[in-house]
Formats: structure tokens, C-alpha cells, sequence
């Protein structure tokens, strides 16, 4: 019977003389990967636009410029964390059916500002009476030292166990967001966490003032960005009251689309239009206007109707039900990819406002099949 130690066996093939150490016998068993290795799949507790977001064991980056709309989006996600019926906000999705476990870990404002938000905010876009209070773990933890508030994260999260935690904002934990050894030491012990609890981290944190979506703020930031799994950026529209989310980089999918919406009277999101502003140039000039506008003559005709003073409109129910061919639904990605390639939509965004009329209309509606999974449904007239 053959004895030898594989490591030991292979430095000897390859002549090295080093002593096996048990470093090296520790790495080996635990984070050697060969071709036969069994590795979990990765779980992903959202979609973004149809993409899947939010893995677990792993960090979410939520930047933008101040009043940007970083923690509206936060407010989004944990809505859509709990909310009953379908999960889903704006195009904000929950992937599996059962609700989430929410931790907030507010390090910048006051209390009576985060429970306004928890109360006014993300109690009416979930809908429920009385609060689920029981779903979330909300921390205000403004007056805490930043060595406090970096202990005490790792406690909260190993007594609560949620599936998702938000830190916001993450420059409250570290004294110096440019100290470079700081910075890396603080994503080291995220990336830790994450992986211990099985969570989503997500960290918010400031845009520098360039506005540039991949700068940011301090070495911190630079860090963030080659450590997060996924960076979604925040802002707001000039000269509107538009907020626009996306996904800027990530390590599963390019999404080049933008969710764009706005905040009606009753504190709701609601998906809206790209606005139409003329753009300025680098020297404050007006720049020419994007002639990319959908136009019924960019469309398959066999799916348009069209009204008198040169106006038009879909025909949601035959666009949907030759989507469906035949079957009784079909998935989200699936029913996103017919309807896109049989009436000739060249962008998401234009896709999710189409699917979101004929919704409102009756035409379909979205369900749950036996696994849990949103599926499209065309309903009997």
C-alpha cells in the first residue's frame, strides 16, 4: 500500500527539497481546487433587471454622490427583503419565495431620522400591518466610537443571523479612509464575516467628487471596488426629481441598462421613463440631443396598433401570447428574451416599462410556480 503523502509525493516529482510544513498541509486541504472539486453553487438572494445580485458569503458596494439616493435604494432592498406577495419593488426582486432577514447597521444619521425611514419609508413599500419587526434588526450606532461600532457588527450578526446586512455608511469604521493597510484589513474581516454567517454584506459609501461611478471615496474605496462582488451606483437626475440605480460593475453579468424612478406623494417608487434633458459638454455647452427615443418604427408592426394623429400603442395581449406559444407560463428570463426578439426591443429598460403596462392592464400577471420561482402568466379575459 502506497503511504506517501500527495503533497510530499509531488514536491519530490518536481526535485524541491523543501520540508512539508504544516502550512502548507493546511492550505492544501482546505483551498486547493482541482478539476474534481465540489463546489457549492453560489446563492443569490436577488435579481436587478432580470440579472442575479446579492450572492451570499460575499460584498455588495452601494456608492453614489450625497443625496443620491444610496439610501432610498437601501430602503428598496430591504422592502423587498420582507414584502409578502410577490417580492418584488420596481425591478428589484426577491429570487426565493420565503422573506428575509434584514440587519441595518446605521452608522451617519440620527435615530429619529432611521426610524423615519424604517416607519414612513419601508413600512409603506412593504405594505403590512403591523411592521414585521421580527424580519429586522435595525441598528442606529451613531454614537458609538468607530473601534465600538466595528465590534460590536460581528456580535449583532452572530446572534440575529440575517441573510442580508446593509452598513451604512462604511467610512464610520475606520479612522482613516486612506490608510491603505487600514482599508484592506477592514474588507478582510467583511469578506470573513460574509463567509461565517452565510450573508450578503452590503457597504454604502460616498462617490468622490469627480462623479465618476468607478472612483471611490479614499484608498478605502479603491478597495471596495476589487473586493465587492458587484458596485451599484446611485444618482440623481439634474433638473428632476429622478433617481436612477445601476449595476456598474459585476462579476456575473454586464448589465449596461439603468432602472430610473421617482417618488410619488404617498412615499411609493415608481418606475419611470429616462428623462429627456439636453446634456452639457465639458465647456458648459449644450450638447446635441440623444435621437435614440423609441419610436413605433422601431418596432415589429405586427405587435403595434395605431390611433388616429399619428399616435400608437402595443397590442399587449397577441405580444404576449405569441411569447407564451403555447405554454401556461414561462419564466422571467425567458418571457424577457421572447418578447424582446419578437417585437424588436433593443433595451431593457423600454422591456421592463412594457411588461410593467401590460401588468397594470390585466394582460399578465406575475406568479409563483411550485419551486418557488416567478413566472409570467397570461390570466383568461
Amino acid at each position: 500500500m502506497n503511504n506517501i503523502d500527495p503533497i510530499q509525493e509531488e514536491l519530490a516529482q518536481a526535485g524541491e527539497a523543501s520540508p512539508i510544513t504544516p502550512e502548507l498541509i493546511l492550505l492544501d486541504q482546505k483551498s486547493r481546487i482541482t478539476s474534481e472539486s465540489e463546489i457549492e453553487d453560489e446563492e443569490f438572494l436577488f435579481r436587478f433587471m432580470g440579472e442575479k445580485c446579492f450572492p451570499r458569503k460575499d460584498l455588495t458596494t452601494i456608492t453614489g454622490p450625497a443625496k443620491g439616493g444610496k439610501t432610498f435604494f437601501s430602503s428598496l432592498l430591504m422592502a423587498c427583503s420582507t414584502k409578502d406577495a410577490e417580492g418584488a419593488l420596481l425591478h428589484l426582486e426577491r429570487i426565493r419565495q420565503e422573506p428575509l432577514k434584514v440587519m441595518w447597521y446605521d452608522t451617519e444619521q440620527s435615530k429619529h431620522t432611521t426610524k423615519k425611514i424604517l416607519v414612513k419609508r419601508i413600512s409603506r413599500m412593504i405594505g403590512m400591518s403591523p411592521f414585521p419587526d421580527e424580519r429586522f434588526f435595525v441598528f442606529n450606532v451613531r454614537c458609538f466610537t468607530q473601534k465600538e461600532r466595528l465590534d460590536y457588527l460581528p456580535v449583532a450578526i452572530d446572534a440575529y443571523r440575517p441573510d442580508i446586512v446593509i452598513v451604512d455608511g462604511i467610512a464610520d469604521l475606520i479612522h482613516d479612509i486612506n490608510d491603505g493597510p487600514a482599508s484592506s484589513d477592514l474588507m478582510e474581516k467583511f469578506l470573513k464575516m460574509a463567509n461565517t454567517f452565510n450573508c450578503n454584506i452590503v457597504l454604502v459609501i460616498h462617490l468622490n467628487r469627480s462623479g465618476e461611478k468607478s472612483n471611490l471615496r479614499g484608498w478605502l474605496g479603491s478597495v471596495m471596488l476589487q473586493k465587492s462582488y458587484e458596485v451599484f451606483n446611485c444618482t440623481k437626475v439634474l433638473q428632476t426629481k429622478i433617481l436612477s440605480v445601476e449595476m456598474s460593475t459585476s462579476r456575473n453579468t454586464n448589465l449596461e441598462e439603468k432602472l430610473y424612478y421617482t417618488v410619488n406623494n404617498q412615499g411609493i417608487p415608481v418606475v419611470t421613463e429616462k428623462p429627456d434633458i439636453q446634456q452639457r459638454d465639458p465647456n458648459g455647452k449644450f450638447a446635441c440631443k440623444d435621437s435614440t427615443s423609441e419610436t413605433a418604427n422601431n418596432f415589429n408592426r405586427e405587435y403595434t396598433i395605431h390611433l388616429p394623429d399619428s399616435e400608437w400603442t402595443w397590442d399587449f395581449r397577441k405580444l404576449f401570447s405569441d411569447a407564451l406559444a403555447g405554454c401556461s407560463s414561462k419564466s422571467y428570463e425567458e418571457m424577457e428574451t421572447e418578447i424582446m426578439k419578437l417585437a424588436n426591443i433593443k433595451q431593457k429598460q423600454y422591456y421592463y416599462k412594457v411588461l410593467a403596462q401590460a401588468e397594470e392592464l390585466g394582460v399578465i400577471k406575475k406568479t409563483k410556480d411550485r419551486c418557488g420561482r416567478v413566472v409570467i402568466v397570461m390570466p383568461p379575459q
